[in-house]
């Protein structure tokens, strides 16, 4: 009978104290493929409509490119292209809402190296396409595009995407894009009130 009881109040407790689910959503991951070339063009479709485009800047002022986001239909390309006498090493990338997908340290800043999109590039690469289905993005879609570049005169810098600065101390920016306004991304339809 002891056993019984030790065994039912062993179930009671373990039932008690069970672990509850984490009610915060889980970002959805977006499958984006990168495509990478030294010296070649966007490749984005030629229906493809240009969102949104802004400076690559390296070393906090230095211009050496471009990030543009383009979409054709549910399509969306995000291109990285340097200015000649610069190269792509590295490009890392977070793209989500704009309330807190973008990984970031307890002050604000960007975790670069848990960016979910990244990739090394072979020398003398001048233009990165990251592409995606754009029917799982918000409609405002944070976008925070890095890169290391190096040019042909042995600089070597990171590099942000022009846009707001994160809230921490470093000068790292991201890219804010209205989805509906690129046709990327359906609003919801209007509620029936009746």
């Amino acid at each position: 009978m002891r056993i019984l009881s030790t065994l039912l109040l062993c179930a009671v407790l373990f039932t008690a104290c069970s672990v509850e689910e984490n009610s915060e959503p889980i970002p959805q991951q977006i499958d984006f493929n990168i495509n990478s070339s030294a010296f070649g063009a966007k490749s984005t479709s030629p229906t493809a409509v240009l969102c949104q485009s802004t400076d690559l800047i390296a070393g906090q002022t230095e211009v050496v490119g471009t990030v543009e986001v383009y979409v054709d239909g549910t399509v969306v390309s995000i291109v990285y292209t340097t200015i000649p006498g610069w190269n792509l090493d590295e490009t890392h990338m977070s793209v989500g809402n704009c309330t807190g997908d973008i990984p970031t340290t307890g002050s604000g800043n960007p975790k670069v190296g848990h960016f979910e999109y990244s990739a090394n590039h072979s020398d003398g690469t001048t233009v990165v396409t990251y592409t995606a289905d754009s029917t799982n993005l918000p409609a405002e879609t944070c976008v925070a595009a890095h890169a290391v570049v190096s040019s042909t005169a042995g600089a070597n810098e990171t590099a942000w995407g022009h846009g707001p600065g994160f809230p921490g101390r470093s000068w790292a920016t991201f890219m804010q894009i209205d989805m509906t306004a690129c046709g990327g991304s359906t609003p919801p339809p209007p509620v029936d009130e009746r």
